[in-house]
């Protein structure tokens, strides 16, 4: 099934999330709708695994979704992009969300409040999983050079540099059972 939406396209993003049962994993530009943020952290508080990729972009940087209260129920922002903000820095402009792993939300709309009143759209693609699959091959392939985390009870952007070296060490072994704690080879699960 696949179906256009170029009105209130923000109340249909919406309507998927609260429909997700297990999985999402979303890939935009800019992320500044505190309206979809809020229903994420909701399914996050239901136990959802949900993973956030954005762009290295003023608009996020100034924005209300500071994903504090997303990282503190287990949510994985990533962030694409230099620091520097400079023009010659390609930039990561892609706009997909992937449900389930059974639904794809992808077209021109943003996830940000402005894009609510632009000339947009999406198209919400169900049940094709050789297409799904794709989208989620490109969420994987994707490499945040930074990834959002909690430290002295604020949000922090941590390089994946810096959080590498820590990864590359030993594992840690539990003192109680010897065994090394949980490996995983997702790179937003480091956060």
């Amino acid at each position: 099934m696949v179906k256009a939406y170029f009105e209130n396209i923000h109340l249909q993003i919406i309507h998927h999330i609260e429909n997700a049962q297990s999985d999402i994993k979303i890939c935009v530009a800019w992320f500044t709708d505190f309206e979809i943020y809020s229903k994420l952290v909701d399914k996050l508080k239901e136990g959802l695994n949900i993973e956030v990729i954005i762009a290295n972009h003023k608009f996020n940087k100034k924005s209300r979704v500071d994903f504090k209260e997303f990282l503190n129920f287990k949510g994985k922002v990533g962030y694409i992009g230099n620091l520097d903000d400079s023009s010659r820095d390609s930039f990561m402009h892609n706009k997909f969300c992937i449900i389930d792993n059974n639904l794809v939300i992808t077209g021109s709309y943003n996830w940000s409040f402005k894009a609510r009143m632009n000339d947009e759209n999406i198209l919400i693609i169900q049940d094709d999983s050789s297409l799904t699959k794709q989208f989620e091959n490109k969420f994987f392939d994707l490499k945040p050079q930074f990834g959002f985390a909690i430290k002295n009870n604020k949000v922090a952007l941590l390089p994946i540099e810096n959080i590498m070296a820590k990864w590359d060490k030993k594992p840690n072994l539990n003192s109680s059972n010897k065994k090394p704690t949980q490996n995983t080879s997702n790179i937003l699960d480091k956060f």
